[in-house]
């Protein structure tokens, strides 16, 4: 295929608002080859610009069109390079990165993916710089959807997306209570589309797309991820006068669109002083041992915020829409009330500030609900574009070309590395 064609049609006639031009580079080190360089090839092709279930598909249907991912050069994959490392120093990313760009001076790109095998730094499947345009992987990852959406997730600034336990009557004071399993960022692995802050952070929805209710009203949202553009399909509301917002979005399984495997319900999420790529899933009830929750559990009461005099409850759901009641100011104290008018699309979805240098975060090891094991922090290599985010697998990957999607995720720290962890069976072992 020539160089810098697009692998899917755009139902849109203008052109894309973002175009990466995407390079994989295959690397041997000294000592340790790709275990099979010709296979992994052929997977890099398909998966990072497929026409179907790719990278590039992922994140055109997700963007609604604004965002092309498209081979720097001929299929894009490039390599393998044999660079002058033994693998011990896979960790050094920096300078493996360095020696990829080298391998391919004569190619123009605006992102680069490295992939090598090694038998150190199994700690991570995974890494990301976030946001910048380097992603690393070990050579078994290639094969893993949920890994490459995740990393190029951080490459565009989104975190890992937590959920948290709030005390009823609040929306602060929340306790960390898992992922929020509604994104391949927040644990949902490769079978869900980006979740409504993402959206917003990139300005993926329209203004069509998102009311900012004024008032009390009702607001019917149409499934997140629906085929075409319209219904309105986000809330965002101020939250307190430190900036924090909250959005709220309604999610459906349909294997039409990217939510093939969503569960059913309407999601709130908490914006930290506006960074909408920094958002946390909220609920008054814990997730449950077998599946992980939404934000309203079945016959759940309102999520309100006394402080905040906010009220939120979900009226009905079909496959087709839900309605959210929204109560703000004297009438967001829960209770019954009259009907109230239905809020339309108003104001332009705000990009968040300061998106290259989130505020640091940090988080715990949560094995029952992602199967992480465990978490390192350490500074990014100079260069490469703010701080990293991983994903992980165990430490005897090096070998794998094939494994299982990836159920987890740790939170980003800004300027910093946050491992990205997943532990993983006997089978996915090699």
């Amino acid at each position: 295929m020539a160089a810098g064609q697009a692998f899917f049609a755009s139902p849109v006639a203008a052109a894309p608002e973002l175009v990466d031009r995407h390079a994989v580079v295959l690397v041997n080190f000294r000592n340790r080859p790709l275990a099979d360089a010709e296979k992994t090839h052929g997977l890099a092709v398909q998966n990072f610009f497929g026409a179907r279930d790719s990278l590039a598909s992922y994140y055109a249907e997700n963007s609604g069109h604004r965002m092309s991912i498209v081979p720097a050069k001929g299929d894009g994959v490039f390599g393998p390079f044999t660079i002058d490392l033994d693998d011990s120093a896979a960790c050094e990313t920096g300078k493996i990165a360095e020696l990829a760009r080298k391998a391919i001076s004569d190619v123009p790109y605006d992102r680069i993916s490295v992939v090598f095998r090694t038998g150190f730094c199994g700690n991570w499947w995974g890494l990301g710089s976030m946001p910048g345009p380097v992603t690393w992987f070990h050579e078994g990852a290639v094969a893993d959807k949920a890994a490459l959406f995740h990393e190029l997730g951080h490459n565009l600034g989104f975190a890992h997306q937590e959920r948290e336990l709030c005390p009823a009557g609040t929306l602060a004071d929340c306790t960390r209570d898992g992922f929020s399993s509604r994104t391949p960022m927040g644990a949902g692995g490769a079978k869900k589309g980006l979740s409504a802050p993402e959206l917003l952070a990139r300005q993926w929805l329209t203004t069509p797309q998102t009311v900012k209710p004024a008032g009390s009203t009702t607001v019917h949202l149409t499934p997140l991820h629906t085929a075409g553009t319209s219904g309105v399909r986000a809330v965002d509301l101020p939250l307190n006068a430190q900036g924090d917002r909250l959005v709220i979005e309604y999610r459906t399984p349909d294997a039409a669109t990217r939510d093939i495997d969503i569960a059913q319900g309407v999601n709130l999420y908490r914006v930290p002083g506006g960074h909408y790529d920094h958002a946390v899933m909220v609920s008054n009830a814990k997730q449950d041992d077998k599946a992980a929750l939404g934000s309203f559990a079945a016959g759940s009461a309102p999520l309100t915020d006394s402080a905040a005099q906010l009220s939120i409850s979900v009226e009905r759901v079909s496959a087709t829409g839900a309605d959210v009641r929204i109560r703000l100011g004297a009438d967001g104290k829960t209770g019954p009330g009259k009907a109230l008018p239905t809020a339309r699309p108003s104001g332009k979805p705000s990009r968040p500030a300061n998106t290259a240098t989130p505020a640091p975060h940090t988080t715990t090891e949560d094995p029952a609900a992602i199967g992480t094991v465990g978490v390192s922090v350490a500074p990014g290599p100079a260069g490469q574009g703010g701080g990293l985010a991983t994903t992980g697998a165990g430490p005897a990957a090096e070998n794998a070309v094939s494994v299982g999607i990836i159920g987890g995720a740790l939170i980003a720290v800004g300027g910093g590395t946050v491992f990205f962890l997943r532990r993983r069976g006997a089978r996915g072992r090699h």
